[in-house]
């Protein structure tokens, strides 16, 4: 294969991977139902998250991966056609695009098939030849990518929720919109065994320059961003006020290149119940009796505009990875508080 046809391929890859991560749109839109409640909006599920996967791992075989390379032209065409059903049954104003990508996308994997740049007979890979140590670490990565986008779109209804009730997920909370709509918010709540003024003292010293955010540190160490969790209560850190910002990382992380205050800014405190960071969410503390809270954090994302290039990087970037996160910060709270408690 000339070199141009390998850069062919390679940057028709990259445009189907795209193409699939642009899928996210549906539910960021709200497009999605979740559970379904009937069988057209069970279909639109299932459709959706086939095409996205699907797709995005034969853009992995086109972009170079022989593990995907192989079954690349099965998984165009399951891909596409799940995609057109997604896109049709679950019609959108504004997904009319997308349909309109598919096209092109089947044009131009024909012309590739065609002119060579996908050899349909060998999945587009050599098989010949033992794989050396870098062909096994670019396989790997392969095969991670796509298990990731996998439990990334599977997990998406499960994950969003976290440990919230129906009805929790309605309720009006601190620092909501004044019109609000519970399909664009992630919601994750954890019982605490202990009372909210116990569990406040351990939330209230969130930062990169207090106690941390009682995740995995190391890994945003591994970031630079230099979190070192604190396990104990300290009383210079018992304040928080509107106004305040509340680090990520230290002023000068990366050499200032994203500026010198990367974090969030603090738009309603109430002592002992609740602490809203701008474009992070409310951290709300409900007594559950005498001596237990519901510790519950409401996000906004998504909306009836987003863009199809933000729901891709939400996605990519941030879905997954954040409730990772966060579920760890609110478990560490909640075992930090039950231990101070007893």
């Amino acid at each position: 294969m000339s070199m141009w046809q390998s850069s062919a391929r390679v940057l028709l890859g990259l445009f189907v991977m795209l193409h699939a991560l642009a899928h996210a749109v549906l539910p960021l839109r709200g497009v999605l139902e979740y559970p379904p409640a009937t069988l057209s909006s069970a279909i639109v599920v299932v459709a959706y998250s086939v095409a996205l996967v699907a797709l995005f791992a034969a853009g992995v075989g086109l972009a170079g991966s022989r593990t995907f390379a192989r079954h690349v032209v099965r998984l165009m065409g399951i891909g596409v056609v799940s995609s057109i059903i997604a896109l049709t049954w679950g019609w959108d104003d504004g997904v009319w695009w997308g349909l309109a990508l598919d096209g092109v996308l089947v044009a131009a994997f024909v012309a590739a098939v065609n002119t060579g740049i996908v050899r349909t007979g060998e999945g587009g890979a050599s098989r010949s030849g033992r794989w050396r140590p870098t062909r096994w670490f670019v396989e790997i990565m392969a095969c991670a990518l796509v298990a990731y986008v996998a439990v990334g779109t599977l997990l998406w209804p499960w994950h969003r929720r976290w440990g919230t009730t129906p009805d929790e997920r309605l309720i009006a909370l601190p620092g909501d919109p004044a019109v609000r709509d519970p399909n664009y918010e992630l919601m994750h709540a954890v019982t605490i065994d202990a009372p909210p003024e116990v569990v406040w003292a351990w939330l209230v010293q969130l930062g990169q320059d207090r106690a941390g955010f009682y995740s995995y540190d190391w890994l945003e160490r591994l970031f630079f961003a230099d979190v070192r969790n604190v396990y104990e209560i300290r009383s210079e850190w018992q304040q928080r006020a509107e106004g305040d910002f509340i680090r990520a990382t230290p002023p000068n992380y990366l050499g200032g290149l994203f500026g010198t205050d990367i974090g969030w800014r603090v738009s309603l405190v109430q002592p002992r119940r609740a602490i809203v960071l701008e474009n992070w969410g409310a951290f709300v503390l409900e007594p559950v009796g005498a001596n237990r809270t519901r510790f519950m954090i409401r996000s906004a994302i998504g909306g009836a505009e987003t863009p199809a290039w933000g729901a891709a990087l939400t996605f990519a970037l941030f879905e997954l990875p954040h409730f990772i996160m966060e579920r760890k910060m609110m478990l560490t709270i909640k075992a930090c508080a039950e231990r101070a408690e007893s």
